[in-house]
């Protein structure tokens, strides 16, 4: 018999997975995607908002910490691959050829 925590946690695991998905979808969306990369470089950048916007389990556990560290580097990832793409797309209208 399954314990019940193990059915929230697999609740929670595919809430996470279809909040990554819409975040996704609208930085690929939208209309300026380096003003979002900036933005997030930003925020990234004010250690103290950083620390504080945390809740407090996360910022006296380490392994929690670091997995924090870690997300957030996929999002720096995710948003200049975001960045790059809009800007190749860009290049491509200025200069009369197609947008891939």
């Amino acid at each position: 018999m399954d314990e019940p925590w193990r059915e929230e946690l697999d609740v929670l695991k595919a809430r996470l997975a279809v909040q990554h998905l819409v975040l996704r979808a609208l930085v690929h969306s939208h209309p300026d995607p380096p003003a979002v990369l900036d933005a997030w470089r930003k925020l990234r950048a004010d250690t103290v908002a950083d620390a504080y916007s945390l809740p407090a389990e996360v910022r006296v556990s380490e392994w929690l910490g670091e997995q924090v560290q870690a997300f957030a580097a996929d999002w720096l990832a995710e948003l200049a691959l975001a960045a790059a793409c809009h800007s190749v797309k860009r290049e491509h209208r200025a200069d009369g050829s197609e947008a891939a």
